[in-house]
C-alpha cells in the first residue's frame, strides 16, 4: 500500500472530520423526523452513503496514522 504523505494525510483527516459532522447532523435529523415517512426514508439513504464516505476515507486515514 502507498503511504501517503504528510499534506495528503492531512486532507484524509479533514474529510474523515467533516463526514462524521454530517453523519453527527443526520442523526439529529433522524430525531427530529421521526413518525415523518419521507424524512426516516431520506435519513436511511444518507447514512447508507456517510458509510461507504466513512469506510472509504475515515478507515483509510486511521490507517495510514497507525502507520
Amino acid at each position: 500500500m502507498k503511504h501517503l504523505d504528510a499534506a495528503e494525510l492531512d486532507r484524509l483527516k479533514a474529510m474523515s472530520l467533516k463526514i462524521k459532522e454530517a453523519e453527527k447532523a443526520v442523526m439529529e435529523l433522524k430525531e427530529l423526523g421521526k413518525g415523518v415517512p419521507v424524512v426516516e426514508k431520506n435519513v436511511r439513504s444518507i447514512l447508507s452513503v456517510t458509510y461507504v464516505l466513512k469506510f472509504g476515507i475515515s478507515d483509510l486515514a486511521e490507517m495510514e496514522a497507525l502507520d
